[in-house]
């Protein structure tokens, strides 16, 4: 049989239930007839959700917050000082040199080029004096200077390998939509620690009875970039996680529950299953029937924290 390729070699599909253990506020700005001053974000239905941007933001905070204790790097992306060790924070020394390497790409750096010659030498290249620049170069520089989350959760020079869906209510709950709550709030003077007189207002809030379901996508992960999922995945199952706005009013506090892993691998050396695995994936028309069901989530989300850095070596101690 002969080889055959794929843009992906494997994938993962992380689904479960989003549980609110509070309020939830992810705020739309201006819903029309809602009586708050400040609504939550619904569907077209008048069902409130959860947009994927809001909680892939809230996810990658939680794993940034968490990957240096854990042996890995990250540069939060508001890092600005000259010394950041990634090149997404765009005003790094190390990001401008980056660009400037980029912008020669397709043509030869001479030495007489003093502003490439020094940004080699910073990005640790002074070898590639002389070569003609192509992509595989920038890649390169990628993979040596792109923190890991950034790696994972995207950059401004690289896409991201993981894909949150909107978190929808269960499609059979058809109540969703009343499960909204207004509550008041006052604006607090921080000089005097009073409340501010005449500046009442109320805001709209999801109750606590509320579940949504989750959709994350992984693709063509590195042992890193599955273990930062499963970190993130961890926290969020111990129900440290937070979502949305007004957090300081105690709201956005949720649990992941029924969490299912399904995989998609087709890495293997016989040609022979690879074929029928992609044949399953392509012809399937769900992901169970895309991918292959893990039999113990948990299991798999500890094996793949065990793998961490700092985690390995207390496991090897």
């Amino acid at each position: 049989m002969s080889g055959f390729a794929t843009d992906f070699e494997r994938r993962y599909l992380f689904a479960g239930t989003l549980a609110l253990e509070s309020g939830l506020h992810v705020g739309s700005g201006w819903v029309a007839g809602s009586p708050s001053d400040d609504p939550v974000i619904r569907t077209a239905d008048g069902r409130p959700f959860i947009p994927g941007s809001s909680f892939k933001g809230a996810f990658r905070s939680t794993v940034e917050k968490l990957a240096p204790a854990v042996g890995l790097s990250s540069c939060l992306l508001d890092h600005s000082d000259d010394d950041a060790a990634c090149l997404s924070p765009q005003r790094s020394r190390l990001g401008r040199d980056f660009r400037t390497v980029r912008d020669r790409l397709g043509r030869t750096i001479a030495a007489a080029d003093r502003d490439a010659a020094q940004a080699l030498d910073k990005l640790g290249h002074p070898d590639w004096l002389g070569v003609q620049l192509s992509e595989r170069h920038v890649i390169q520089l990628l993979d040596e200077h792109l923190c890991d989350t950034c790696k994972l959760f995207g950059s401004p020079y690289a896409a991201s390998k993981i894909t949150f869906s909107d978190l929808l209510p269960p499609e059979e709950d058809e109540h969703a939509d009343k499960m909204i709550e207004v509550r008041d709030g006052v604006a607090i003077d921080r000089d005097s620690e009073r409340a501010v007189p005449q500046l009442l207002y109320n805001y709209e809030a999801v109750a606590v009875a509320q579940t949504f379901r989750l959709r994350i996508l992984l693709q063509d992960p590195s042992a890193v970039d599955l273990g930062l999922t499963c970190l993130g995945l961890s926290e969020f199952s111990s129900g440290m996680g937070y979502v949305g706005g007004n957090r300081s009013r105690g709201l956005g506090n949720v649990r992941l529950v029924d969490l299912e892993v399904y995989e998609l691998d087709l890495t293997m050396d016989d040609l022979v299953e690879r074929g029928k695995r992609l044949k399953k994936y392509l012809l399937g028309k769900n992901w169970e029937e895309k991918m292959t069901r893990l039999p113990d989530a948990q299991g798999f989300v500890e094996e793949q924290l065990s793998e961490l850095p700092a985690l390995k070596e207390v496991s090897n101690a």
